[in-house]
């Protein structure tokens, strides 16, 4: 089964300081099975110490060039055995230069061939290579099946190696080694060059369980080195296979190199042969070369080209190969490279040696070595101009530009892998040791540098949103940052910022705006979706740019980026942006509209507007309006019923009951005051508006009414607004209020005040006005916290009209022709039980008289038209007309009758009247007029019989005498000693 070119190339690169896997599959495991191999080591010695079954002779068997006659030959002979190929191997030493091994084989027949002469093995790891070898030896010499064999070693100058093994190679057998079919490694299209086909190592049997040496890559390949395995020519095609597993066996094992030294070997038949593990397409070191290793493609041709030309179809095959890797990596067949010694092995310089050497060069022009041999040496210009010509036919715009661009080339440093076409198949591409050039035919070449490939990389490369660069990496005009452009986009790489790509639309826009020298700066962040995918969004230094299909692309900046983002960004009350962000009219701000509203940023801060608030706040004049600038977001209230936003100027209020409702200057101020939504008034329902007469503002809310008046700005809630509106607002009686709303003391009800009266609401009054003289005299007392408490009724007319008169709880007050007095409690009863002022008594001429301690009503003189009513302890007493006139002339309750104790009676002969006092009475008859009887006097003349005794009605009042005073009656006179405290009787 065919395999894909094993290039599942891992490189290292110093763009992405990482493994990078470049885009050619992995072969799948092969059909053929490993073949396993044997090899038998015959320990030969020294020539100072020969194993037990060698020996030191005088001379070679065959003689050998510069080897003198009779020289020491260390010698073994080996018969009943299985091999196919031998090789001789001694403990490593420098010392050891010129040491020659010559041997012949027993064939399956027992026929015993001629001797051969076999040089030392000239290939090897460099110095210092890892812990490659530690033997050297000689080439190894492919004989074909064998039973048996002599060796012999001689040295014609420099040391005698020690521990010499003659290792005898069994390669096994199998039975692909007759049908392998196609080559498995095929042309995989997957480079600018078709590959030549080559045979896998699954195909020629390799064991990968006895290679010890992993792969190694070098940074770059710089050229090709030409060899010969120095073996038998004599090989037929089938044998092919055989003699690979058997170099194998013996380079890995026998030599200690871990795995096969070549990177490819070309048979005489012109096929090519996987050699060393780690995969064509890459930089995988050898060990063909020793101390040449790195960067270069070991191509070794199977046989000894010392002694026979080179076939025709096995030149082509190597330049097909080398012209295919030379095209991967870009290296000039024609050109020079400078080469590093590593040493070791047969290097013909110390390490560190700079050597300049052609891109294609034989092994001796490095090593102490005929390698390739002469004739295969004598191709090597012919190669050259082969590769040259296949290299041209399949020349592409990458290499093109990176061998005529030395810019380009420079920036980019050497290349690290070969160049591929993209997955899509529409362009080319390389990767370079600081970043990758890449071509399509729409775009043309350009390259990716450093981190910025890095991340492109990251994306997908050209199946990233950003497709195919335009450009080259180029710095920014302020030389701080560094950018590529691509089809879809570009992408920034600056110090402060970080990595990131802009792509379509976004990145126009970013462009209009002056790039990184706009207020936006560098990008922060990759243009992304954002979280539900309904848009793209790219963070920036000093703000973002988002891009919907429903709104374009909006560029937020600043304040008002932040408040947005504070917000909730689009996942937020605002939504996504639909214009950019803008100065006001005034120059004053910045604002920007959302789909749910908008951002401002004032001198009053930077809040956001929602919905129908917005609307309402446009509708009005935006900031020229009366509210001004927003001094908060629109937010939900306290309890989450409706949303308000405050202004300069006031406030708006959005309710789904209420709507949208603007709240201004001093309305809006008292309304605060009183607690906002959570005070009395509740909600606005209305918005801040003049009254009927211009000379005002007013505004209506859930529970009542806020009023800014020449009286002042007062709020109206409940009953009496409703009773306030009720008599025309301020229209009615009592015009604009003049207070808020208020409670009554105690809690019993509210009130307010207002230019021409009051309005009290209470449970035992209703809502009540008071006004005028009645109000001032109420007020007077204490108000509702007086002793008439709260009204119960309205101002009225009394029933003659000649006065007004209103009820309160305990009393009520007359304004009346004499006066405006109050009445209270028992004495207010009473004279309503009289008639009111129909009634004897008519209007009261004063307000009561406490008779008691101070606030209480509960004993009260008052005085009427036609007499007096007091409340004692005793009762409530009238005292009407000319009784009370006199009494009253006397001193009331302060004189010396004290306060009444009776109504006025009819005396028993109904000729006279009475009332009785504390310290006497008063009589009156038509006859002799009203007159007072007080004190021992008034006790005496009762007990003579009252009116009805010889002394018959008074006739006078108390008439002072030297020592006390009299009373004149009809019938005499009684007269009081105050010295004596006596009475004395005295009838005419």
């Amino acid at each position: 089964m065919r395999r894909r070119l094993t290039a599942g190339l891992l490189v290292f690169t110093g763009v992405t300081g990482a493994l990078l896997v470049l885009p050619v599959s992995a072969p799948p495991t092969p059909d053929a099975e490993p073949v396993q191999t044997a090899a038998e080591a015959v320990p030969m010695g020294s020539v100072d110490d020969p194993a037990p079954r060698a020996e030191v002779q005088e001379g070679t068997s065959d003689p050998v060039d510069g080897a003198p006659e009779g020289v020491p030959t260390l010698a073994v002979s080996r018969t009943g055995v299985s091999f196919s190929l031998v090789g001789v191997t001694w403990e490593r030493d420098p010392e050891v230069t010129d040491t020659l091994v010559q041997v012949r084989v027993q064939d399956a027949a027992g026929q015993w061939g001629d001797w051969t002469e076999v040089s030392a093995e000239d290939a090897g790891a460099d110095a210092g290579q890892g812990a490659l070898a530690d033997r050297s030896g000689t080439a190894p010499l492919w004989t074909g099946p064998s039973t048996g064999v002599e060796a012999e070693l001689v040295t014609r100058a420099g040391a005698q190696p020690r521990d010499v093994r003659l290792d005898l190679i069994d390669p096994g057998t199998s039975p692909a080694d007759t049908a392998l079919g196609e080559p498995d490694i095929q042309d995989t299209a997957d480079a600018a060059m078709a590959m030549p086909p080559v045979f896998s190592r699954a195909q020629w049997g390799a064991d990968e369980r006895i290679r010890t040496w992993g792969p190694q890559n070098a940074a770059s390949l710089k050229a090709a080195t030409l060899h010969h395995t120095a073996d038998t020519n004599n090989y037929t095609a089938d044998d092919v296979p055989a003699m690979m597993r058997s170099i194998y066996r013996y380079h890995t094992v026998s030599l200690g190199w871990g795995d096969i030294g070549y990177n490819v070997i070309v048979d005489k038949f012109g096929r090519l042969w996987e050699g060393r593990y780690g995969g064509l397409a890459s930089t995988v070191i050898g060990a063909h070369a020793g101390g040449f290793n790195t960067g270069t493609f070991g191509v070794s041709m199977l046989g000894n080209y010392d002694a026979v030309d080179t076939t025709q179809p096995m030149v082509d095959a190597v330049s097909a190969i080398i012209a295919w890797k030379f095209d991967l990596f870009g290296v000039d067949p024609r050109g020079s490279t400078v080469l590093t010694s590593g040493g070791g092995g047969t290097s013909r310089y110390a390490a560190g040696a700079k050597v300049t050497l052609p891109t294609i060069f034989g092994h001796r022009d490095v090593g102490s070595t005929a390698c390739p041999g002469r004739y295969g040496y004598a191709r090597l210009g012919e190669i050259r101009d082969s590769v040259t010509r296949r290299i041209a036919a399949s020349r592409t715009p990458v290499t093109d530009r990176e061998r005529n661009d030395p810019w380009a080339a420079g920036q980019l440093g050497p290349a690290t892998t070969p160049e591929w076409p993209t997955s899509g198949r529409d362009g080319q591409y390389r990767f370079y040791a600081n970043g990758a050039m890449y071509w399509s035919a729409s775009t043309g070449v350009h390259f990716v540098l450093g981190d910025l490939f890095t991340r492109w990389a990251q994306l997908g490369y050209e199946r990233s949103p950003l497709g195919y660069p335009t450009q080259d990496t180029y710095s920014t005009g302020g030389g701080d940052a560094r950018y590529n452009l691509f089809q879809n986009g570009a992408m920034y790489s600056s110090p402060s910022a970080g990595v990131h790509h802009l792509l379509g639309a976004t990145h126009r826009r970013w462009v209009e705006l002056g790039w990184e020298g706009s207020p936006l700066g560098y990008p922060t962040t990759d243009t992304a979706p954002t979280r539900d995918g309904d848009a793209r969004w790219t963070g920036f230094q000093g703000g973002a740019i988002y891009e919907t299909p429903r709104n374009g692309v909006r560029v937020l900046m600043g304040d008002v980026y932040a408040a947005w983002a504070a917000s909730g960004w689009e996942h937020g009350p605002l939504g996504f942006p639909v214009g950019d962000a803008l100065p006001t009219g005034g120059g004053d701000a910045t604002w920007q509209a959302f789909e749910h509203g908008a951002v401002y940023a004032s001198p009053a801060g930077v809040h956001h507007l929602l919905g129908a608030t917005h609307q309402r706040w446009a509708a009005l004049g935006y900031e020229h309006g009366a509210l001004g600038y927003p001094t908060t977001d629109t937010a939900p209230t306290r309890d989450g019923d409706a949303r308000w936003t405050g202004f300069q100027g006031g406030a708006i209020y959005e309710t789904p009951r209420n709507g949208v409702r603007v709240l201004l200057g001093d309305v809006y101020a008292a309304w605060a005051a009183s607690g906002w939504e959570h005070g009395p008034l509740g909600f606005p329902v209305g918005d801040a508006q003049p009254t009927g007469g211009g000379d005002a503002t007013w505004q209506a809310f859930e529970h009542g009414a806020v009023y800014a008046s020449r009286t002042g700005v007062h709020h109206l809630v409940g009953d009496v607004y409703q009773r306030w509106a009720a008599l025309g607002y301020e229209h009615g009686t009592l015009g604009y209020p003049t207070s808020d709303v208020q409670a009554v003391p105690g809690g019993r009800g509210r009130f307010a005040t207002f230019e021409n009266g009051a309005l009290y609401v209470s449970a035992a009054g209703g809502a009540r006005i008071v006004q005028g003289p009645i109000r001032t005299a109420w007020e007077s007392t204490g108000g509702a916290a007086g002793p008439l408490g709260l009204p119960t009724g309205d101002v009225l007319p009394t029933g003659g009209r000649d006065a007004t008169w209103q009820a309160f709880e305990h009393g009520a007050v007359y304004a009346s022709r004499t006066g405006v007095r109050f009445l209270v409690g028992d004495v207010y009863r009473r004279w309503a039980a009289l008639g009111w002022e129909q009634g004897t008594l008519g209007y009261p001429t004063a307000d009561p008289r406490q008779l008691g301690n101070p606030g209480d009503w509960g004993q009260q003189a008052q005085d009427f038209e036609g007499g007096s009513v007091v409340r004692t302890t005793a009762g409530t007493w009238v005292v009407p007309g000319d009784t009370a006139r006199l009494w009253r002339s006397l001193g009331a309750e302060r004189s010396v009758l004290g306060v009444p104790t009776s109504d006025q009676w009819p005396t028993r002969d109904r000729d006279g009247r009475y009332v009785l006092f504390a310290n006497g009475a008063v009589y009156w008859s038509p006859a002799t007029g009203t007159h007072e009887i007080v004190g021992p006097v008034h006790q005496q003349w009762v007990a003579l019989g009252w009116e009805h005794g010889r002394l018959g009605y008074p006739v006078s009042g108390s008439i002072p005498t030297a020592t006390g005073w009299r009373t004149d009656f009809q019938g005499g006179s009684i007269s009081y000693d105050t010295t004596t405290r006596q009475t004395a009787v005295t009838y005419r």
